[in-house]
């Protein structure tokens, strides 16, 4: 029995897919996203990177990536690290990328969509359960799913032409 626990124990963990890191490919893919926001004005967009304490290693080094301005087709992304614990950073977002925790935490999603901040994660959970209004895959192919019922509660709008490029739910 304990043989058969172990092995139904290990199948399952090689079949549920692992939590990705959110690489600079992703976060071009999450810039050219924001070039099809509808109202946004200039070309410099600040993406608030909202981590908690397992995940600040992979926030400071998205930060790092972002460092002087990061260019994603006709956007520049400025990131600004935010704290779980401190949603304030989220005021003047044009975007949040939900690191760890942050991805399934319903009072980042309220305060994120309160303030018309598209909330974005690479952790695909987030955007299914609607604490996410995209979520990003840029590996082995570019994926971008957009969930309609967070979008329209974060007043977020696309142009028709980004609706062709997208799977929304």
């Amino acid at each position: 029995m304990r043989k058969l626990f172990l092995s139904l124990l290990c199948g399952a963990a090689m079949i549920a897919p692992a939590a990705a890191e959110t690489t600079q490919r992703d976060l071009e893919v999450i810039g050219r996203a924001l070039g099809f926001v509808e109202g946004a004005s200039g070309t410099d967009r600040v993406v608030a990177i909202v981590y908690d304490g397992g995940s600040e290693a992979e926030a400071q080094a998205l930060a790092s990536t972002m460092a002087g301005g990061l260019s994603a087709g006709r956007v520049t992304l400025n990131a600004r690290l935010v704290p779980l614990g401190d949603l304030s950073g989220l005021a003047g977002a044009d975007a949040a990328v939900l690191l760890g925790a942050a991805a399934g935490d319903a009072g980042v999603f309220g305060s994120a969509s309160g303030q018309g901040v598209m909330t974005v994660s690479t952790d695909m959970g987030c955007v299914e359960s609607g604490q996410c209004v995209m979520g990003v895959q840029s590996a082995p192919s570019v994926r971008i799913v957009v969930n309609g019922g967070a979008r329209d509660a974060s007043s977020v709008s696309f142009s028709a032409a980004f609706a062709m490029m997208i799977e929304e739910i």
